[in-house]
């Protein structure tokens, strides 16, 4: 069993551009499934982003729907999460987690912006590793599988940790 974790172009300065991009990757690889009578176990990585009104969210939610599609259609397995934002090793700065972000800039003299203090759900890397392998292990598939958050916090209440960090560490 052939296992394809289908993640997305999450970053483009248009947005129109990024959702055709996200799109078409995904038609071109069920294409290819398709040409070659291939059934693996599709995982597609989503965010929160699907519910927000913007291009990213829709390319995230329309790859999501293409695959649970052509999964019916193939009788194959095919899983679409919805992950919150994820915290912890290997997190890229400026990237993909607003806490690298905050952790690069403290530890290099810069003092982090707040853009909205909203409450953000959060889960820890090795958190999520075990529900991939979770999912992986059980080869069944759901069309939709929400990751659960581990914690809850208002971006202020996680930059003043990781200020007192910074304090006790350095």
């Amino acid at each position: 069993d052939v296992i394809i974790h289908l993640a997305a172009v999450n970053r483009h300065e248009s947005q129109e551009k990024l959702y055709e991009i996200n799109v078409s990757l995904a038609q071109t690889l069920i294409y290819s499934l398709e040409r070659t009578g291939s059934k693996p176990h599709i995982i597609v990585s989503s965010s929160t982003q699907e519910g927000r009104d913007n291009l990213y969210g829709a390319s995230k939610k329309e790859v999501r729907r293409l695959f649970s599609n052509w999964a019916n259609q193939m009788n194959s397995c095919f899983t679409g999460m919805i992950i919150p934002n994820v915290f912890g090793p290997f997190g890229n700065p400026y990237y993909n987690s607003f806490i690298a972000t905050f952790s690069h800039q403290l530890t290099h003299g810069e003092q982090p912006q707040i853009d909205v203090d909203g409450q953000v759900k959060l889960i820890y890397l090795h958190e999520l590793i075990d529900v991939f392998l979770q999912e992986i292990r059980c080869k069944t598939g759901k069309s939709l599988l929400n990751i659960p958050h581990s914690s809850e916090h208002k971006v202020s209440e996680i930059l003043e940790i990781l200020e007192r960090y910074k304090v006790q560490y350095f």
